[in-house]
């Protein structure tokens, strides 16, 4: 119950990381970009925003350890793999607008 309120709150929760409405930016990692790639879980998605809450592994290069947040997916990623319980692999990058999924791939439960 606790897990489904909290991903409720955290979808309703404006998209703190990116405003993509409009927004035709380029989401490739440059030199500065500091990335983690790592297991996650998906838990909740909000199309809208273009946001999934996700469990993931520890982002060691970006200094944060495995937890349950929501993340900006960016334009380039296929979202139609953000489905909840899907098991993916996820490259998130710490940048000035947040962190966001700039790349993932489905992985073998």
């Amino acid at each position: 119950m606790s897990i489904f309120v909290a991903s409720a709150l955290l979808l309703s929760a404006p998209a703190d990381h990116h405003d993509h409405h409009g927004h035709h930016g380029d989401h490739h990692q440059t030199e500065s970009q500091v990335s983690s790639t790592v297991a996650a879980d998906v838990r909740a998605v909000d199309a809208e925003n273009r946001a999934a809450v996700v469990r993931h592994d520890a982002l060691t290069e970006l200094g944060m350890g495995a937890m349950m947040m929501r993340f900006s997916v960016a334009d380039n990623v296929d979202f139609d793999l953000f489905q909840p319980g899907a098991a993916l692999t996820i490259t998130v990058v710490s940048g000035d607008e947040g962190y966001e999924i700039i790349a993932a791939e489905a992985r073998d439960s």
